[in-house]
This record gives C-alpha cells, sequence and structure tokens, in this order.
C-alpha cells in the first residue's frame, strides 16, 4: 500500500470550494507578478505554491473525497495519484512534486526568491492549473 499521508474524508461537494480559494491565489499571484517589484519574489512563490495546494486538494476532494492534512505538503502529490490513479499524467505529477518540494525553502529558509524565479515558478503553476482545471471538469 502506498503511503498517501496524512488525510481527512471530505464531502465531494466541497470540491468546487478549494478550487475556488485556488483560483483567487493564483490570480492574486498574477497581479503580484504585473508589480514587477523585485522585493515580491517569496510572496508570488507562495502564493503560487498554495494556489498548486488548493487545485490539489479541489481534485482529490472531487474524486475521492479526500483531502490532505499532511505536514508534508509533498504528499498531496501522492494522494492526488492514489486519488485519480491513472488520470493524472506524469508530467503533472512531476510538475507538482516540483512546486511543493520548493515550499520550505520559499517560506522558511531564509532564502531570498528573486521575481523572476517567483515567476518561473507561477509559470509552473499555471501549467498545473490548466489540466487541473480541465480534470476538474471530468470529475465524478
Amino acid at each position: 500500500m502506498v503511503r498517501t499521508g496524512g488525510h481527512k474524508r471530505e464531502d465531494r461537494s466541497r470540491s468546487p470550494q478549494y478550487e475556488q480559494v485556488g483560483r483567487s491565489l493564483l490570480r492574486t499571484a498574477e497581479d503580484l507578478a504585473t508589480m514587477a517589484e523585485a522585493k515580491y519574489g517569496n510572496a508570488l512563490a507562495i502564493l503560487a505554491i498554495h494556489a498548486a495546494i488548493a487545485y490539489t486538494d479541489a481534485l482529490t476532494v472531487a474524486y475521492r473525497e479526500m483531502k490532505s492534512t499532511d505536514g508534508d505538503h509533498a504528499q498531496a502529490a501522492t494522494l492526488l495519484v492514489n486519488a485519480l490513479k491513472n488520470q493524472v499524467p506524469p508530467a503533472e505529477v512531476k510538475r507538482l512534486r516540483r512546486v511543493l518540494n520548493t515550499k520550505s525553502s520559499v517560506s522558511y529558509s531564509g532564502t531570498y526568491y528573486t521575481l523572476a524565479e517567483g515567476e518561473g515558478l507561477l509559470a509552473e503553476v499555471r501549467m498545473y492549473v490548466a489540466w487541473a482545471e480541465g480534470a476538474l471538469r471530468r470529475a465524478p
């Protein structure tokens, strides 16, 4: 059995709420990116990462009524694979893992992220969200 980390049951009807949160975070990140202030690299990256997390929650709730509660956010990718099985392209799992693995560095390490680095992470999240929105439209 694959370890999916801590998770809880969440009614499928709540999936759109997680999607709405993800969409809001993504739009905020995009707005921040248009300001083009170098000092906003970390904030932009954090918003993008949390948008990816919210979309992942929306997917796992929609498909399997499960939401990750694990403190290790990387476990959300494992839960996603468990919830959607072969409906998740390996490239999107890899992309999500890459995004989630930057969370600690961006948030807690004292590492300064440039605006370009934040924008690069936002670009990755946009691609993941494009796939996630399509998968949400096909959800049961």
